[in-house]
């Protein structure tokens, strides 16, 4: 019998899902990346149309013709039974060869048919092609998606890092099965090293109203709409 221990590679192919991209192909320089945040609206949404959007979460109530749904949780995926409707490509993290308990999307993937991207916790974003970086929620690791598909500039709405009136979804508390406590702080503080760290050929504009996050640069939408169109 042959003991000798797997390589690296051979492992990752043995333990991560078909669904896994080896490589992901660039396909967009610029993308708005959508979250719930409450200051998303339909007149938002409607203003984004014909541009390139990554919705996070329960955005696609707002985005359905977005061209991909991120959602880092399986329990959001079981809730909401794979979100049949949404007719994009629908894409989560999954743990790599040394955090697969930690994060194993094998079966949520092949029940709701995922693409899946391996994520690791690390400080900002990942530049390692095929790879993202946890950062504590789902609007990061969107992000960081949207820079492994090639996207140089990005727009963010939906991203407001705090509740308004009282909300902390445009559509209001998650049904039963899924958390509604946030821990923006540490949501936070993981965009400012990401944004210390940022390559000077990535631009993230933040075009969100009442955003507490203040490390990206904070423009209007009509404004950030319109640089991507010069």
């Amino acid at each position: 019998m042959d003991r000798r221990k797997p390589s690296r590679s051979s492992l990752r192919l043995r333990t991560n899902p078909s669904t896994v991209p080896q490589k992901i192909k660039p396909r967009w320089s610029e993308v708005i990346v959508a979250a719930t945040g409450p200051s998303l609206t339909p007149e938002v949404a409607k203003a984004c149309e014909g541009r390139s959007v990554l919705a996070v979460n329960d955005a696609h109530r707002l985005f359905p013709w977005a061209e991909i749904l991120y959602a880092c949780d399986s329990s959001w995926w079981a809730v909401h039974k794979g979100c049949p409707g949404f007719q994009g490509e629908k894409w989560s993290s999954h743990g790599g060869p040394a955090r697969i308990r930690h994060n194993d999307k094998t079966e949520a993937a092949k029940r709701w048919g995922l693409n899946l991207i391996e994520g690791r916790d690390g400080h900002g974003f990942c530049f390692e092609p095929g790879i993202i970086h946890y950062g504590s929620n789902s609007g990061f690791q969107a992000i960081n998606l949207a820079i492994q598909m090639g996207a140089t500039r990005i727009i963010l709405v939906g991203f407001n890092m705090g509740t308004i009136d009282g909300k902390r979804h445009f559509f209001g508390d998650h049904p039963a099965g899924l958390r509604n406590a946030s821990t923006y702080g540490n949501f936070i503080r993981a965009f400012d090293r990401a944004a210390k760290l940022l390559p000077s050929h990535i631009t993230i504009l933040n075009a969100t109203p009442q955003s507490a996050l203040t490390c990206f640069s904070k423009v209007s939408l009509h404004d950030a709409l319109a640089a991507i169109a010069a």
